[in-house]
């Protein structure tokens, strides 16, 4: 059998395959198509003849679902809110977060669905589940009326405390199903049955905005899918795969797909190279995502936030920052330097690709200062303009009026790598995480190329650029398991007999999971679980995830509990009663995981050539090496370059670089 992952990005749409005979990976990548991303896909399933094989499952990262909702291009949406709560997605929590915090011009957003396509019903189900009144025909039959005139794609309806009791949605649902017969009906409490209203309906009036779109692509990729004998699945935010359908219905379970993908990868590859704490950094065409990852653990959350949306979905806990290959530099209105977030994209992409790009971008700057090659991009199937990297340059300058190019455009390097560190920074120092404890993985087709600059400034000393870094979040595709999350909320003070409540809640979840997974064809010893309960400190509006253990008692999760919230705040409240918000259930069908092979140590080869590179204001000649030819044993001496399909490791001077055995470039920093 083989798995076929296939990860989507900004500039490249990358595939990976394992199989699981032999143990065998193989790696492809071809440009992305963002006018229609499937062409992308099927092309690079089609070209690859290994990719033919009956039988075989294909997981797919995509950001269909991201971009729609970025690019606020998706369904037109009509919503059904219990009477009195037609502006809660306007007033939200009334914070302003995010970069206009502090702007005095700051212009919010309009919502997704406008006031006009807001529609109440006149009912209320009271916070303990209760029906206090039941909704009034009249209002339904009005709702149904309004709605028929909207004729919207999709109809959202989210009423009060529908996660307590979700009588009054289905009833809403079924009645207005009757009368509208072009619109497609969802219930929040069938996407996020959880406390906390706005959360829930803005994740559900996302979910609804992008289902559409998600749903005709991933019918289209299905279809092709199917012809060649081939399961599909998709990778979710949460770092698991699930069913196509199910990513169809549930599209908002998809927005950090691509990302998780990474995460992933380096899982697989840590684990098998003995690191236990690490951070990511996955630097593509168009961003940067971040992650932080602990005794083998990713940090997860419950909750994030996208253009200004919170999304109530469990998903790696993974910072997104819009720095990358074809981020452009540009001169601002106080004429200081910027780089990002604007991309140059797939079309027409940095200047050096030689598609019409005329602004300097981080890959154009990449190359004239040495450390990207000119021949081997894609193994020297991709060719390089270097004078239109050199025009664009030159017209910078002229914009910027500095004199010495050389050092503005390592400027634009630095900048870029400078918010890729505040992007770690926060998830990391600000999180009670020392860095300088950690190894950085950098992945992505730029990260190893900015890795040891990231690390420099972070004051980390250990880098590990995995095999196939380019690809691992493709790679990472091929290991993940099947995953369903449940959730309960059960809001109360935290007490003995409330945790024996909580833990029979969990094992009713885990039960669910377990028999949907020996549905989807896992044996029973194929199916994990993992429990935690998120609790808080009365009148707090925030909660911590602690995990529970077999044979743990109500004093053990305190314990457990005050211990997380120290490292993360730096002190604990005794004095305080603990309350417990929502029961959270991980269940997973594993899959086989990809084999990384131990290699046979050997010599020091000659280098494939060199080239002057620049660094911190000074060229020098730096040997580069192939990959390919590096074994374990083999130490490399910065300045240099270390070349490969998918990526470049640059290794500037203080820094070395060897082989290790499973196959990772370990860089150490000399002090």
């Amino acid at each position: 059998m083989k798995i076929i992952g296939i990860d989507t990005g900004g500039t490249f749409t990358d595939l990976a395959l394992h199989d699981v005979t032999t143990g065998r990976v193989q790696i492809a990548k071809v440009p992305s198509t963002p006018a229609n991303p499937a062409e992308a896909v099927e092309r690079i399933l089609s070209e690859s003849r290994e990719c033919d094989a009956p039988g075989s499952r294909v997981v797919h990262g995509t950001t269909v679902a991201t971009n729609a909702l970025l690019e606020r291009k998706g369904a037109k949406l009509a919503v059904v809110m219990t009477k009195g709560f037609r502006d809660l997605l306007e007033i939200g929590r009334t914070r302003r977060a995010g970069p206009g915090l502090f702007n005095t011009r700051f212009v919010k957003a309009p919502p997704l669905v406008p006031r006009s396509q807001r529609i109440e019903v006149d009912e209320r189900i009271m916070a303990d589940g209760s029906v206090l009144r039941a909704p009034d025909p009249a209002t339904l039959e009005q709702a149904a009326q309004a709605l028929q005139e909207i004729d919207a794609d999709v109809v959202v309806i989210c009423l009060l405390h529908a996660y307590k009791n979700d009588a009054h949605e289905r009833l809403v649902a079924n009645f207005l199903r009757s009368k509208l017969n072009r619109a497609k009906i969802i219930t929040s409490s069938s996407i996020v049955p959880e406390f906390r209203e706005y959360e829930r309906l803005s994740s559900a009036v996302v979910n609804g905005f992008v289902l559409p779109k998600m749903e005709g692509y991933l019918e289209r990729l299905g279809k092709f899918v199917s012809e060649r004998d081939q399961s599909f699945y998709v990778m979710g935010s949460n770092g698991g795969i699930m069913t196509a359908q199910k990513a169809g219905t549930e599209p908002f379970r998809t927005i950090l797909s691509g990302p998780a993908g990474g995460v992933n990868g380096a899982l697989l590859v840590c684990r098998e190279a003995g690191v236990e704490n690490f951070i990511t950094c996955d630097m593509g065409g168009t961003s940067t995502d971040v992650s932080l990852v602990q005794g083998l653990k990713p940090m997860m959350a419950s909750e994030s936030m996208i253009a200004s949306m919170p999304l109530k979905v469990p998903q790696l806990d993974i910072n997104t920052v819009g720095a990358g290959g074809g981020s452009i530099a540009w001169v601002d209105i106080d004429d200081s330097l910027r780089v990002g977030p604007r991309s140059a994209g797939a079309t027409p992409g940095p200047a050096c690709y030689g598609r019409g790009g005329a602004e300097l971008t981080v890959t154009d700057a990449d190359l004239l200062l040495g450390r990207l090659g000119e021949a081997t991009l894609l193994g020297g199937r991709m060719t390089i303009d270097r004078s239109a990297a050199e025009a664009a340059r030159d017209r910078l300058v002229a914009a910027t009026g500095y004199g010495d190019a050389d050092l503005l455009t390592e400027g634009v390097v630095r900048l870029a790598v400078a918010r890729m560190v505040s992007a770690i920074r926060e998830i990391s120092v600000e999180r009670g995480h020392d860095p300088r404890l950690f190894t950085l993985l950098p992945l992505g087709g730029a990260g190893p190329l900015h890795s040891a600059e990231i690390a420099e400034e972070l004051g980390i000393d250990e880098i590990l650029v995995p095999p196939y870094a380019g690809n691992l979040s493709a790679f990472g595709l091929t290991g993940a398991n099947l995953r369903y999350d449940y959730a309960a909320t059960a809001i109360g003070t935290f007490t003995a007999a409330g945790f024996a409540q909580l833990v029979d809640t969990a094992a009713e979840l885990v039960e669910r999971g377990r028999e949907q997974l020996m549905a989807d064809g896992f044996e029973s010893d194929a199916v994990s679980a993992e429990t935690h309960i998120e609790l808080r400190y009365r009148g707090q509006a925030f909660e911590i995830g602690v995990p529970v253990t077999a044979g743990d008692t109500e004093e053990t999760m305190r314990q457990r509990f005050e211990t997380l919230y120290r490292t993360r705040y730096g002190f604990v409240r005794s004095d305080k009663p603990i309350e417990v918000v929502t029961v959270r259930v991980v269940v997973q069908g594993k899959v086989t995981q990809p084999r990384i092979d131990t290699l046979d140590a050997g010599v020091m080869p000659e280098p494939s050539g060199s080239r002057p590179t620049y660094w911190r204001g000074q060229w020098s000649e730096s040997a580069v090496y192939d990959r390919d030819d590096l074994s374990p044993g083999c130490v490399v001496e910065g300045p240099a370059v270390i070349e490969e399909f998918s990526c470049t490791t640059y290794v500037p001077p203080g820094w070395t670089a060897g082989l290790c055995k499973h196959g990772n470039i370990r860089m150490e920093r000399r002090r």
